[in-house]
């Protein structure tokens, strides 16, 4: 990377589009949107849904309602939304679904700015958007899809604000909201607000400290806030509780984890189980990965720095099993390696658009299947929940929780009473011999997509 190629990247902005440009960002836009609406989640399907939704109406991280460290601007915006009239899912699965809305103007934007050609632009933004795991939380009332767009967001406004003042201060706004989202952010953050930094403190220093004091302050606010509302002392100790249990369960450090290479597998290859998508982004992102390093490619080594930080935090320290729900923060700049790829290995233009529409198609028609009917199925977890209620009065009936079905029974069964030495009926995840009855969904494409629970939950009447 050369000083001038940076200071070009830096201080020039993008070429203006042209009207059939703007149309097809719409159109493509529109589309993106099409496929949220038609494939949204009828019910919360896991476990952090569930502490999402509690959170809504009793926000305490003690009782990991959310779980740590608190997700506190994701909450306050479904809040918002639920002052509105509308009920705790909807209203996270209504963020998410603005926020799925936006990951194609957002990316383009994006990739903009690091100056890419306007078919790798569109291209990386679609693909991101039809990556089946963001394709599907973003339907779902997690909070990693808004999370990853609103730090894409700040991003972008932040290389353009190495030559706009105005941009840089937003950029910086964006950077702490998305931090109050989820802390990971700020690791994404940090290489594009330096860089933004270093040609803005060259007009004066003024700028930048009030950018250091606006995301000190929003982050702060948000996370005392948290703190303020779950219990000080109790919020301390439950950070340094879950603080604990990643680092001896998912880290690196866990006896139970695989070794690194393995690791890497699963977040950077497949977190997804689709082999030939798999197969398809891995080889053109590896292309783009290594001339970039070799030709010292400005534009791709700021976005590989950009997120490379997250990568490695992932790598090292997050859960492999959920690998397909992590992997979306840094699925950004997959697309973009993978854009890039196809871009350096086809000759002509023709080709260039040929092989990015087999892609999506490839990559739609698979996922497809998987969603095609989400908007009308219920989870089995809520089916389950739903059954105890239509079959036991509350006010007599006791009831024996699984562990890893204790979030769904607290949302959904909170009035009936807990007896684990006598229940009336115990729900628990999986299928059980004997069971009353088994709520199940089919092992099918999004057993590939999605972390492997919960597809199965049984009633269980316990014998005398």
């Amino acid at each position: 990377m050369t000083l001038d190629s940076l200071r070009a990247l830096a201080e020039t902005s993008p070429a203006p589009l042209p009207r059939k440009q703007w149309l097809l960002l719409a159109a493509a836009t529109v589309v993106c949107a099409l496929s949220r609406i038609v494939t949204l989640a009828r019910t919360p399907w896991d476990w952090d849904e569930f502490l999402f939704m509690l959170a809504v109406d009793h926000f305490d991280v003690a009782k990991h309602h959310p779980h740590p460290p608190g997700f506190p601007l994701f909450i306050f915006g479904a809040k918002i939304i639920h002052v509105l009239g509308v009920d705790n899912f909807h209203a996270l699965q209504m963020m998410n679904v603005l926020a799925s809305i936006a990951i194609v103007p957002v990316m383009f934007f994006l990739c903009r700015e690091l100056r890419m050609q306007f078919s790798t632009s569109m291209f990386a933004a679609l693909l991101l958007a039809f990556f089946p795991n963001v394709w599907f939380f973003g339907g779902t009332a997690f909070s990693d899809v808004p999370s990853m767009t609103l730090v894409m967001l700040a991003v972008a406004l932040l290389l353009a604000g190495c030559r706009n003042p105005r941009a840089y201060v937003a950029g910086a706004v964006v950077l702490a909201i998305a931090g109050g989202f989820r802390t990971q952010n700020l690791l994404i953050g940090i290489v594009p607000l330096l860089l933004a930094s270093t040609f803005q403190i060259r007009r004066g220093l003024g700028r930048v400290l009030i950018a250091a004091v606006v995301i000190v302050a929003i982050v702060g606010a948000s996370y005392g806030i948290a703190a303020s509302m779950t219990g000080w002392s109790s919020y301390a100790e439950t950070i340094r509780l879950h603080s604990r249990f990643i680092m001896t369960t998912d880290s690196f450090r866990s006896p139970l984890r695989p070794p690194l290479w393995r690791v890497a597998e699963d977040f950077f290859i497949k977190p997804y189980q689709a082999p030939l998508i798999n197969t398809i982004v891995t080889f053109f992102a590896a292309v783009s990965l290594a001339a970039s390093i070799i030709k010292r490619r400005v534009h791709v080594l700021v976005a590989i720095g950009a997120f490379a930080p997250f990568c490695l935090f992932a790598w090292l320290m997050l859960d492999r099993l959920s690998a397909s729900r992590f992997s979306i923060g840094y699925a950004p700049l997959i697309a973009i390696l993978a854009a890039d790829g196809v871009r350096l290995i086809m000759r002509s233009a023709i080709a260039e658009a040929l092989v990015e529409a087999i892609v999506l198609i490839v990559m739609i028609a698979w996922a497809w299947p998987a969603f095609a009917d989400l908007s009308h199925t219920t989870s089995p977890a809520a089916a389950a929940a739903g059954w105890i209620r239509e079959h036991a009065d509350p006010r007599t009936t006791t009831i024996h929780v699984d562990e890893s079905m204790g979030p769904a029974a607290e949302w959904y069964l909170p009035e009936y009473r807990r007896d684990a030495a006598k229940p009336v009926y115990e729900l628990r995840e999986g299928r059980v011999r004997g069971a009353v009855v088994t709520f199940a969904h089919p092992r099918d494409r999004l057993w590939k997509i999605v972390r492997r629970r919960y597809f199965e939950v049984s009633v269980v009447k316990p014998s005398a």
